[in-house]
């Protein structure tokens, strides 16, 4: 049966259109302190924001738009948030172990690979990408909210959703040319930026900036990426 996961990861287009169970392939013990529906909503959505993450980062190495380090940064914190519901409630996290790029769920490793190729074909097409995980990511959070969990939880989901739209805007800036702005950072106007202000056309200093020194093209690609583009 399709359940309503799979029918969005489909909805995100053919060339990202994978089939992912309810649950990851991932065997979890059963929690006595929260139902096997809880805990495997719990397991994806720490998967999930792996999954952003690592698209993020990668397809930051490739273009120098400063939302993709920006969001990538934020969503390791989104993976630190569950992860302490993981360990309160005794659930395994699939993620353990598993560098960037890397996923136990074939489904899930599939995922990102097509993500990948999608992003590494344009700029454009690297900002479509964020914009199609963080409407997923909001649909997945809504989904989780609506089967009304604990407090906690909620409060978590809350904060990833609040987290998740800032996402959207950013990329849907992104979508329409403005390749400076960051998510949870200032961003100045000109001159150099410091600390965790991001000065475009400028060099900037600190958490999100672009380390100097790093060979730019036109096309706003970095010369020399693993990830080629035309």
């Amino acid at each position: 049966m399709t359940t309503t996961r799979t029918r969005r990861l489909i909805a995100l287009g053919a060339s990202v259109a994978v089939a992912v169970p309810m649950g990851l392939a991932i065997a979890t013990p059963a929690s006595a302190a929260v139902s096997a529906e809880t805990a495997d909503m719990l397991q994806w959505m720490v998967a999930e924001e792996k999954l952003a993450h690592d698209v993020y980062v990668t397809l930051g190495d490739l273009y120098t738009a400063r939302q993709f380090d920006s969001i990538a940064n934020s969503e390791s914190r989104h993976q630190d948030a569950m992860r302490v519901l993981l360990d309160r409630y005794d659930v395994t996290d699939p993620t353990v172990g598993d560098a960037v790029g890397e996923f136990d769920d074939p489904t899930l490793q599939k995922l990102y690979n097509d993500l990948v190729k999608q992003g590494s074909v344009s700029l454009a097409e690297a900002a479509q990408v964020g914009i199609a995980i963080e409407k997923l990511d909001i649909a997945d959070l809504k989904e989780a909210l609506a089967d009304n969990p604990a407090a906690d939880i909620e409060a978590v989901l809350n904060n990833l959703m609040a987290g998740s739209e800032k996402h959207l805007a950013a990329f849907t800036r992104l979508a329409d040319g403005d390749t400076a702005v960051g998510t949870g950072q200032q961003a100045g106007r000109g001159g150099q930026g410091t600390g965790q202000q991001a000065g475009r056309g400028g060099q900037g200093k600190g958490r999100g900036a672009k380390a100097a020194g790093q060979n730019t093209n036109a096309s706003g690609t970095r010369d020399g990426s693993c990830l080629t583009t035309q």
